[in-house]
């Protein structure tokens, strides 16, 4: 059963690579920079979580926006994990200027071990973002993502593939853009992690190409 389910899971990833047109769509190459703090509120049973995070766009020339997250969490059982957050981001939106969005999301995560080192997660999470003009997106967002926790040194490499759906009346639950992820987490010693990865998003319009690094405390 457990090596179905991994069969199946790896399938996913492979068959939800984009069939694309690469010369109607518009290239760039991007970078996310994080910091992260989570604490461990043992007597709640809660995970609070603060992150901030600097992006950037046109092939890292300029500033894309720079987010503030706050999220709280709480494992109701081993496999299931259920939380909320607010997220306010500054964007660069060029001709309109600069613009602020706030964002609130309702998430559900569900993990398992496979093969004793296979770690599989799937995220489902609602989200709804507002601007000063009214709505701006309301999404469900899809996350499988596959990680290997086990090797020498505390390294764990990971892959991920996420979808992002338009809950909006008349979209018809309309792919608006998917993300692939692929890189490795890593102690750094002293309650501190850190992460290295490379993503794609992909959008009907534009495909950017993402470097990321990013840095977090547990304590």
């Amino acid at each position: 059963m457990k090596r179905k389910l991994l069969l199946g899971a790896v399938a996913t990833v492979l068959l939800a690579w984009p069939m694309r047109e690469a010369a109607a769509q518009q290239q760039d190459l991007a970078t996310w920079t994080s910091v992260e703090v989570v604490y461990d509120w043992k007597k709640a049973g809660l995970e609070l979580d603060g992150l901030l995070e600097w992006r950037t766009k046109d092939r890292i020339r300029r500033t894309d926006c720079a987010v503030l997250y706050l999220a709280v969490a709480r494992q109701v059982r081993p496999w299931l994990s259920l939380g909320t957050n607010y997220e306010l981001s500054y964007n660069n939106l060029d001709e309109q200027g600069w613009i602020f969005y706030h964002c609130y999301r309702l998430r559900a995560t569900f993990s398992t071990r496979l093969c004793r080192w296979l770690d599989v997660s799937l995220r489902e999470k609602y989200e709804h973002t507002l601007a000063r003009d009214g709505f701006r997106e309301m999404l469900l967002r899809q996350r499988l993502r596959l990680a290997c926790p086990l090797l020498r040194g505390g390294v764990e490499p990971y892959v991920s593939v996420e979808t992002f759906n338009s809950l909006f009346v008349g979209d018809g639950f309309r792919l608006a853009r998917t993300r692939y992820r692929g890189g490795a987490a890593f102690p750094l010693g002293e309650g501190w992690t850190g992460d290295v990865f490379y993503l794609y998003q992909d959008a009907p319009a534009k495909g950017t190409h993402v470097l990321g690094l990013a840095g977090t405390y547990r304590f």
